[in-house]
């Protein structure tokens, strides 16, 4: 068997802790060990790890002090020693099969990465409502199992068209990692985990096999507390920052026009609902303002985001950029 290793990082989830680690000792595929990093809670959290850890011997506990989630990733990235590493967030779950058909595809295409589709589960009033990934109809998928190479693999995590698939439901082989010696940015606060996985795919062989598994068994719980649902701070700038490396290493490792584009698409796209959620928490002050327009304007300018193979593309993303504003400002107008 393939052992693979389990990356969970850990700050005050006690509530959610024990689904979390429970949902891994019932895994019908054996061969795996569990880092779990715990980032300096305050609660109950290290209690509860330390007690699997002693139920589970292939349950590993580490403690640091506070440093952030990409910290507690990269310190479990450093500890582990599968063949393969993955990553479930600490108050998320996995349905009991879902090692076992991951490893099975990783195996069968000898896959250098695996994304994983996920069903969202939000509770409202008191009812848990859930919504399953879905694939963009440009991918052709057979029992939820597509195979893409790195280009078609990389636009997937900026196809935001009826699912986000640039969370850090994925696998990926540790040596490669190790290799190029990858790592989450600790600056990142959020869209830290595609970074990663762009970085990742950057690296790979124009022959490296890809697969999709769309069959929803990773539960991505949306919580009120969530870095992404704590409303907008100005480590979203930082985020929004983040588009134009993605272009840099789109221009330096893929020379797509089309890539190019769902990346800027991507970015904008974000930058208009930051807008409209800084606008209506009252936080759009004029650096805001400000460091919103520079973004806008790197975004569609020549010299950073468009080599010469998409000039012919920036008149289109103008004009999609003026219908969308104009639409965003009807929303805007309307929520006020």
């Amino acid at each position: 068997m393939m052992k693979i290793s389990v990356i969970i990082p850990v700050y005050n989830t006690a509530r959610t802790l024990p689904r979390c680690l429970d949902s891994i000792i019932c895994q019908t595929y054996s061969d795996w060990e569990c880092i779990v990093v715990d980032d300096g809670s305050t609660d109950d959290s290290p209690e509860i790890i330390k007690k699997y850890s002693i139920k589970d011997k292939r349950i590993k506990f580490i403690c640091q002090s506070n440093s952030g989630v990409s910290a507690a990733r990269n310190r479990g990235i450093k500890d582990s020693s599968g063949e393969y590493i993955t990553f479930i967030d600490s108050d998320d779950y996995v349905e009991s099969d879902y090692f076992k058909q991951a490893v099975d595809l990783l195996t069968v295409h000898n896959a250098e990465m695996l994304l994983a589709g996920y069903t969202e589960d939000y509770c409202i009033n008191g009812k848990i409502t859930s919504h399953d990934s879905i694939l963009p109809n440009w991918i052709a998928s057979n029992d939820g199992v597509a195979i893409l190479d790195r280009l078609s693999c990389v636009q997937l995590l900026f196809d935001t068209s009826v699912s986000y698939w640039g969370n850090i439901v994925k696998w990926f082989r540790r040596d490669i990692v190790n290799s190029i010696n990858l790592e989450f940015d600790e600056q990142l606060k959020y869209n830290e985990d595609r970074a990663f996985s762009v970085s990742y795919l950057a690296t790979e062989s124009e022959k490296a096999v890809n697969i999709v598994m769309n069959r929803h068994n990773y539960h991505y719980v949306m919580r009120a507390s969530s870095a992404m649902r704590q409303g907008f701070n100005e480590n979203h700038i930082v985020e929004l920052e983040s588009f134009k490396r993605f272009c840099e290493i789109e221009r330096a490792y893929f020379r797509s026009r089309r890539l190019n584009m769902a990346i800027r698409h991507a970015g904008l796209t974000r930058k208009f609902y930051l807008t409209w959620l800084a606008m209506n928490m009252e936080r759009y002050d004029d650096k805001i303002a400000a460091a919103m327009e520079r973004i806008e304007k790197d975004m569609l300018s020549i010299r950073d985001f468009m080599p010469p193979y998409t000039l012919h593309s920036r008149p289109l993303m103008k004009r999609w950029l003026q219908h969308h504003k104009h639409k965003f400002m009807r929303f805007f107008g309307r929520q006020r």
